[in-house]
């Protein structure tokens, strides 16, 4: 579910469970939940229904970190990062943030989305879905999963591409 609409969320939830208890679905998640909806979610179809909350997130978006992410987190909610490389904005190679994506990558022969990747998944939770026009950028993509990047890269990363204040609401696309 994308975000709440119309119809009540009871109603709405109540239908997923049927769902699954028809062998039609295995699970089910919601979409740019912010954590008051996730608290009604929460109420509404109790601990443990709820598998994940897809959610933007990437280098130059991190909002999540400030209180979505902690309290999927804490519910054993899968975070599902969309748009992993920005919106057409992923750091160029001529930017200190690119700089620095480009020496982390250098120095585990991997290459500066994978490093984006990785680092995103540094929190156990999240999973990405970036977007793949072909099957070697699908590779690539993966590569991202065999990195292991120290605790000074994170830190390096962190401070080329600073978290930001906690906004108002959850920005999505």
């Amino acid at each position: 579910m994308h975000w709440a609409g119309s119809h009540p969320l009871e109603e709405t939830f109540a239908a997923f469970e049927q769902l699954q208890s028809q062998g039609k679905i295995m699970s089910w998640g919601v979409s740019n939940f912010d954590v008051s909806e996730l608290e009604e979610v929460h109420g509404i179809a109790g601990e443990g229904r709820l598998i994940c909350n897809q959610v933007l997130y990437h280098l130059k978006e991190r909002a999540i970190e400030h209180a979505v992410l902690p309290w999927c987190e804490r519910h054993g909610v899968a975070v599902v990062a969309y748009s992993p490389f920005g919106h057409g904005d992923f750091p160029g190679p001529d930017s200190a943030g690119g700089r620095v994506l480009q020496e982390i990558a250098d120095a585990h022969g991997a290459t500066p989305r994978q490093v984006a990747l990785r680092y995103l998944l540094r929190h156990a939770s999240v999973f990405t879905i970036p977007k793949a026009s072909t099957a070697e950028h699908a590779a690539e993509n993966a590569g991202a999963g065999k990195l292991h990047l120290t605790d000074a890269e994170i830190a390096r990363i962190d401070d080329s591409f600073p978290r930001g204040p906690k906004p108002r609401g959850l920005p999505m696309l």
